[in-house]
This record gives C-alpha cells, structure tokens and sequence, in this order.
C-alpha cells in the first residue's frame, strides 16, 4: 500500500506528479517497514509503542535528507542553503506531527480493525501472549498523543 496509493494518487489528481509520488513512498515504507519490524521482534504492547516511535523518528530522517535533496529540484527559486535554513524549522516540526499523529491513529486503530479482521478469518488468530484487552492507560496514553500532535499541528498552522 505504501507504493500503490502514492502511484494511483500520481496518474489521477498529483500535482507533484514522480517527485510527489517518491516522496510519499519513502517516508511511508519508512515508518510501516520500521514500526512492523520492531512489532515482529518485540510482539508486546510495548513494543508496538516503541516501533511506531521508532518509525516516526526514521521517517521524519528519511524525509529531512529527502527534502533537502529534492525540494530544489521542484522549487526552482529555493537554493539548496534556504532548504537548508528550512530543515529545522519547517521539515522537522511538520515530519514529527505528521508522524506522530500517524502513531497515534494506528494506536487507536490497530486493535478494533485487527479484531474485526480475525472475526471475519481475514486475518489468522494472534500468536501473542497477551490478553486481547487495551486497558485503559494504553487508551489515554494513545488519546494524549493524539491530542499532542493535533494541538501542536494547530499551532504551526497558527489556528491557536
């Protein structure tokens, strides 16, 4: 899916066209290849926090050197020294919310749309250990980190 939408996205309504579509591509495979490697290894709760965490630092990487490299490419009255200037300051605020909240919908998401797969023999039955109930710091810590990044998102945009 990392590679499938980004390309359907290009031939329809990009505007960004193949440097749109690799750069949606790369960070994406980035943070899904990462988060489900870790979640592999580390098949705990715990695991899957830090893998998604471990994927929206990867990613915000991956995607700073990228856009160093590329935006001047479509950015033709952006020098090299003024992407630069930008990496902290406008690439690094957004690649961290934007992962962010990416880890934080995926912990809200994963359980309920796993547990309906499994009930429709979509998705084999879990092979963890763990019991098959979020509790309830799990739930609070994934809406606060939600509401981290959305909040944080709203002052970049200067909403608040």
């Amino acid at each position: 899916m990392s590679i499938v939408e980004p390309v359907v996205e290009m031939f329809t309504y990009s505007h960004t066209q193949f440097i749109g579509c690799i750069m949606n591509i790369l960070p994406t495979a980035t943070f899904c290849c990462t988060a489900s490697y870790f979640y592999k290894k580390h098949h705990t709760m715990k695991g899957a926090v830090l893998g998604l965490a471990l994927g929206t630092v990867f990613s915000t990487v991956v995607m700073l050197l990228w856009n160093y490299l590329i935006t001047p490419l479509y950015m033709v009255d952006v020098t090299r020294e003024q992407v630069a200037a930008m990496l902290t300051t406008v690439f690094l605020p957004f690649n961290l919310v934007k992962w962010g909240l990416n880890m934080a919908a995926t912990l809200l998401l994963y359980k309920p749309v796993v547990t309906a797969l499994r009930k429709a023999n979509l998705v084999p039955p879990s092979t963890s250990q763990q019991k098959g109930r979020v509790s309830v710091g799990f739930l609070l810590f994934a809406v606060a980190l939600l509401a981290t990044f959305v909040l944080w998102a709203l002052v970049l945009l200067k909403i608040i």
